[in-house]
């Protein structure tokens, strides 16, 4: 996803300009909140910047395994780190190595990403648009622990991505797809077969740490039916 403004062999030569230029300066407390940008395979994928200065990223691919499927791991459905203010933008930082910057350009937030390694006064290693999220519905795309059906398992992470897919780590087939409900709550249909309603609890859309009631329904088994397993789920 390149921009038309920034060709490649110019994006040191930006950098430079940008950090020097004069652009507004953005408010920090308004880049708090949840970004689509696109990792080095051309996959959307959201970062998530919170007040306190920590941050979170989401992505999952489908049908990410080659061959015969396996299980995602928790590296691939979330990383967490901090961020804070450089630039025209802002920085956040993974225990990685991975860097990724969003600044304010002259034709918007951009995105400037680094892998391990690499030099911040070198050219970014991927860039593309940056695209803040502000609907009601986006405060819900996140990483998640959910109670498993099986009481004798352990807790699975889920995440949701702001393009309407969901993954997880407990399905060999580990994708899926959600979508709101009319009361708020999120209903997510996983390739398994099984339906899994996170709800909204009395105060609004889960904050970190916060933990609500979950339903699991197996497959084959009509959502107007009881739930086959309630359980709990605490967002991260």
């Amino acid at each position: 996803m390149g921009l038309s403004w920034l060709k490649p062999s110019a994006a040191l030569l930006l950098s430079t300009a940008l950090m020097g230029a004069g652009f507004p300066q953005p408010d920090a407390k308004r880049m708090v909140g949840t970004w689509v940008l696109t990792d080095n395979d051309n996959v959307p994928f959201n970062l998530i910047l919170r007040s306190d200065g920590s941050s979170l990223t989401v992505i999952g691919k489908r049908h990410p395994d080659l061959g015969k499927p396996q299980r995602m791991t928790r590296n691939q459905l979330l990383e967490t780190g901090s961020w804070q203010r450089w630039g025209n933008g802002i920085r956040s930082t993974y225990p990685d190595g991975w860097t990724d910057t969003i600044q304010i350009g002259p034709a918007g937030p951009v995105q400037w990403s680094w892998k391990p390694g690499s030099s911040l006064n070198g050219a970014p290693s991927n860039h593309g648009k940056a695209v803040q999220l502000n609907s009601l519905e986006m405060g819900w795309v996140g990483a998640y622990k959910l109670a498993p059906t099986q009481k004798e398992k352990t807790a699975y992470l889920a995440v949701l991505t702001s393009n309407g897919l969901a993954f997880n780590n407990i399905d060999q087939v580990a994708d899926g797809s959600w979508s709101l409900r009319t009361n708020g709550s999120v209903l997510i249909k996983w390739t398994s077969g099984w339906r899994s309603l996170l709800q909204r609890p009395s105060t609004g859309i889960p904050s970190p740490g916060q933990r609500f009631a979950v339903q699991h329904w197996r497959p084959g088994v009509s959502l107007d039916a009881p739930a086959s397993a309630n359980r709990s789920g605490q967002r991260l």
